[in-house]
Order: structure tokens, then C-alpha cells, then sequence
């Protein structure tokens, strides 16, 4: 008789790198459309849905977020994308400046389903407001508040100023 050890409640698998994710909920939803027995353009139909629905999207998100801390705040490509936002916030809290980013993104979300409307539409001033509210809410759960003024002058300092809005 074999003697298998039931695996802890508790118990998670390890986490799998963000980037990694899409394509494996794409295989697993292959998977189950395959052991339902589905025909094969369902079997790539659903692969694609999961490879591109909401949760891809929000990854993508938090991919482009983390790959700006992993750059740091003096790349120039960084600089660039947020500087214009840092000086706006430049001797404010972190608090602070979350909650006008919060005004402002939703704002510009208000503008941008106004323009899309009339099909005029430009995502990249939602999208840069999008990534620093991931950004800045990410520094507030990592107890940053003390390096955020540092972080906001290297985006302000230099001579790249204009953002890439």
C-alpha cells in the first residue's frame, strides 16, 4: 500500500515570474478547452482569448511598472515618461501625490472617453498616469516614503525635461 503524504493546506506552489504568466494561463486554458475535447480552432481560440483578456492586460501593467524601478529614476527613458508628472509633485508627500494622481488619471480618463467618442482618442497621458498610480502605490507598500523626494529630484534634475505624453 503506498503512502501518500497529503500535501499542507497552507501549501502554495512558488510564484512564477510575472512575465511568465500569460503564456502559462494561455496553456492552461488550451488545456482545459483540449480535455473538454473541443475542436481544435476552439482549442486556439481560447489559448488566444486568455493570452489577451483583462489579466494580461493589468500584467502588462505591472511588467512596464517594474521594469522602470528596474531602471531607475535616472534613465533617461524613465525620465523622459515621467519627469513632466514629478514636477508637479516635486515637495509633496507620497500621500499627496498619489492622491493627485488619482484626480488626474481619473480626469484624463473622463477626457479620453470624450475624445474617443469623436474618434480623437491619444491613450499615452492615460497610460503614463496608469503606470506612475501602480508606481506610486507599489513605493507606499514598500514603505518608501523617505526615498520618494530623492527618486522625485533625479526624475526633475538634467536637462530632459519634457515627458513623453
Amino acid at each position: 500500500m503506498p503512502c501518500d503524504v497529503p500535501r499542507p493546506i497552507l501549501s502554495r506552489p512558488a510564484p512564477t515570474p510575472r512575465d511568465r504568466r500569460d503564456l502559462e494561463r494561455a496553456r492552461r486554458a488550451g488545456a482545459a478547452a483540449r480535455q473538454q475535447g473541443r475542436p481544435a480552432l476552439d482549442i486556439a481560440l481560447a489559448q488566444v482569448g486568455a493570452a489577451f483578456d483583462q489579466a494580461a492586460i493589468v500584467n502588462a501593467l505591472k511588467l512596464r511598472v517594474e521594469r522602470s524601478f528596474r531602471l531607475g529614476p535616472q534613465h533617461p527613458a524613465v525620465r523622459a515618461r515621467f519627469s513632466a508628472r514629478a514636477q508637479l509633485m516635486f515637495g509633496r508627500s507620497l500621500d499627496q501625490a498619489i492622491a493627485l494622481t488619482e484626480r488626474a488619471w481619473r480626469e484624463e480618463r473622463k477626457a479620453f472617453q470624450l475624445a474617443a467618442a469623436f474618434g480623437r482618442g491619444s491613450r499615452l497621458s492615460l497610460d503614463v498616469l496608469s503606470e506612475l498610480r501602480i508606481a506610486l502605490r507599489l513605493m507606499r507598500a514598500k514603505q518608501m516614503q523617505a526615498q520618494f523626494p530623492a527618486i522625485l529630484a533625479a526624475l526633475c534634475e538634467g536637462p530632459i525635461a519634457m515627458a513623453a505624453e
